[in-house]
């Protein structure tokens, strides 16, 4: 079997904004397998230190054949690529999905109010129906605010902070805010425990990602009462058989689940939208990111319509790249 790494850089149409970082670019790095018939399956490692800790070089390097723990972008990778290409040969999707189409939110990175509640008024325009907030950052209360206001109602909007917050910080601000009706707010602060405590002193249910990150974090949540909902990544899970455990370890013990993307190329959104088609999760989805990115490979995926994404049918991820738009955003091929 022929092995391929390629490095890509990703430009966003605009600086992506959270508590985290503010970033420019997305560097991702692609397995290409290829089999003795030519069929060829596509497996994505998309670490994001700022969010993970993982650098891209260490995903390389462990795809590249070297020694240590490999992390679990680069298991996911290696998984997800042996999957598209066995189902390519098989001509069947990568999982079984149960809908054709899932709910997804808007993803609203930080900037000032006005701004933000702008795009939100398009994003309800166009559709969507449930949307999330960057907050962590200056000016969260008037921006939550804002979107509120311009998005009516009756759309879920939910809040992210990427572990921005103490406790008494986290507590305050979930306060100043829940008069926006909030769904939730997602990883308020650093730890389990210390979003238990937010949990006990708020209305609105607290969501755990960063510190759910594994089934067995998952099952550590549960046992402290730590969150109502988790947000699950398929990168960070280390693929889709551990995404899925997770999504069903959760479900079976009454909390919520769904599927975001750590701002993914196309092959990751892909096979994030199988997996939550096949298990039918109903909570909006964090997966309509991509066209937060420029160029072409923005548009490898059909766009969100009415605030839902159509779910690839296959063969295998249903992704098809042309060279062309490929080569706009590849770095280097990666020696092995």
């Amino acid at each position: 079997m022929k092995r391929t790494l390629l490095r890509l850089s990703i430009p966003f149409r605009a600086p992506f904004v959270s508590a985290e970082a503010v970033v420019s670019a997305r560097e991702l790095v692609v397995l290409r397998l290829e089999g003795s018939d030519g069929t060829v399956g596509w497996g994505e490692a998309a670490p994001f230190e700022p969010y993970d800790g993982v650098p891209l070089e260490r995903a390389i390097a462990a795809l590249s054949g070297g020694g240590g723990r490999r992390p679990p972008q680069a298991r996911a990778a290696e998984e997800i690529a042996k999957l598209d290409l066995e189902a390519r040969q098989e001509g069947r999707p990568l999982a079984e999905p149960v809908k054709d189409a899932l709910a997804v939110n808007m993803t609203l990175p930080g900037g000032p109010p006005e701004e933000v509640a702008a795009r939100a008024r398009a994003g309800a325009q166009a559709g969507y129906a449930c949307f999330k907030v960057k907050v962590g950052l200056p000016e969260d209360v008037e921006r939550v605010a804002a979107v509120r206001a311009a998005i009516g109602p009756w759309p879920a909007l939910r809040v992210d902070a990427n572990r921005a917050w103490s406790v008494e910080q986290a507590v305050a601000s979930v306060r100043a805010m829940e008069d926006n009706d909030l769904e939730f707010v997602e990883q308020p602060c650093r730890t389990l425990e210390e979003l238990r405590q937010v949990r006990g002193r708020v209305s609105t249910p607290i969501a755990a990602d960063e510190s759910a990150g594994s089934a067995r974090a998952i099952r550590r949540a549960i046992e402290v009462e730590a969150c109502d909902v988790v947000n699950v990544k398929l990168a960070g899970a280390g693929g889709f058989g551990p995404a899925r455990e997770m999504l069903r370890l959760a479900r079976s013990n009454g909390l919520g689940a769904f599927l975001s993307s750590t701002l993914d190329g196309p092959w990751g959104i892909a096979a994030a939208l199988q997996l939550a088609a096949s298990e039918g999760l109903t909570l909006a989805c964090g997966l309509a990111t991509l066209s937060l990115f420029e160029g072409p490979i923005a548009r490898a995926l059909p766009a969100p319509r009415n605030g839902t994404l159509k779910v690839p049918a296959g063969p295998g991820l249903g992704v098809e790249i042309s060279g062309e738009s490929l080569a706009d955003v590849v770095v280097e091929e990666v020696r092995q």
